[in-house]
């Protein structure tokens, strides 16, 4: 099988070996208002384990939605290796500890400047910082690519676009910069991808989701057998439903889709639902489904859902017609009270 990393002669790290320097810098909450002289700590790590200071590279790896713990993306630091660079991280404003109003709660209010303008400037910010302080041992001449892969792909592609002076180039794995709100192209392909394992991994998974939303709808001590099998006690049968077909998704998409398929061939469907009830957590929580947990304001670093439904919709435009139901649900779940 084609590996890209072999193609390039890039050779794997040892990400424990590393040493990872963790610090924090005084960001603007608020970008837009030259009023507003408010800051809160931003995380970031620094990995100088391969940087050459006479080449003077530097990789921006964009943390994204969720918390940020380090520098571990092999690729960048393979590619950090084999050019000598510097690479550098920086966490996400709201996610992890990178709380623009500490550990207050999230309300509404306190994430309106939850957004990717912010985010965007963020980097832009950081990014200079890194070039007029010392110890990074970076000049003005250095020379910058960002990284990210799906929303920080995004991010890194619009950094290039908004910013064209700050760096030499950005790469976007999987980059998001074209949303589409109806993305059924999406499940067709989970579904085609399922197929590659065989017809009957896709009918297994037809067949799960199925007989799953007819025990949601019609058997009451089913549907409530179910939601304390899988750790969901918080989700109505309707947001189950979405919880329990993601599984099958992200476990595709994340490179599980043998695993699956494997586990599902020739079993019976009380096997299937136990292995699934078993493996889930790798991929998804039932937390981020639900309204009463998306209601919660409270915060927590290793919680991400209600600032990701947040943004997402700052993401969307909400006149979007096709999708009015979808997003006034989403509007709902933030705005209901426990």
């Amino acid at each position: 099988a084609f590996n890209i990393l072999n193609f390039l002669g890039l050779k794997p790290v040892n990400v424990s070996s590393l040493h990872q320097k963790e610090d924090y810098y005084d960001q603007l909450i608020n970008h837009f208002d030259p009023q507003d002289i408010r800051k809160f700590r931003q995380r970031y790590y620094v990995v100088d384990d391969f940087y050459n200071p006479k080449l003077q590279r530097v990789f921006l790896y964009i943390c994204g939605e969720g918390e940020c713990t380090g520098i571990r993306n092999q690729f960048t630091l393979q590619l950090a290796q084999r050019l000598e660079a510097k690479v550098v991280a920086l966490e996400h404003r709201y996610y992890g500890v990178s709380q623009p109003f500490g550990e207050a709660n999230l309300s509404l209010e306190n994430l309106r400047y939850l957004t990717a303008e912010q985010a965007l400037e963020d980097l832009a910010s950081f990014l200079q910082f890194v070039k007029t302080t010392k110890e990074f041992n970076v000049n003005e001449k250095s020379r910058w690519i960002t990284i990210g892969g799906s929303y920080p792909g995004a991010l890194s592609a619009w950094f290039r676009y908004k910013y064209p002076h700050l760096t030499v180039g950005a790469l976007g794995s999987s980059a998001v910069v074209n949303p589409i709100v109806d993305f059924t192209a999406f499940d067709e392909q989970i579904k085609l991808s399922a197929r590659k394992s065989g017809q009957w991994c896709f009918d297994a998974i037809k067949e799960l989701n199925s007989r799953v939303e007819s025990t949601l709808f019609n058997d009451s001590k089913g549907a409530k057998a179910l939601r304390e099998q899988f750790g969901a006690h918080g989700l109505t049968n309707t947001e189950f439903l979405w919880f329990f077909s993601d599984i099958f998704v992200e476990l595709i998409q994340y490179g599980a889709r043998r695993e699956l398929c494997n586990a599902l061939k020739d079993q019976s469907h009380d096997v299937r639902l136990e292995w699934l009830s078993k493996n889930y957590q790798r991929v998804i929580r039932p937390q981020d489904y639900g309204t009463y947990f998306l209601a919660n304001e409270t915060y927590d670093h290793e919680r991400n859902g209600r600032q990701w439904m947040y943004q997402q919709l700052s993401l969307i435009h909400i006149s979007e017609p096709t999708r009015q139901a979808e997003i006034s649900y989403a509007v709902f779940c933030l705005k209901k009270k426990k």
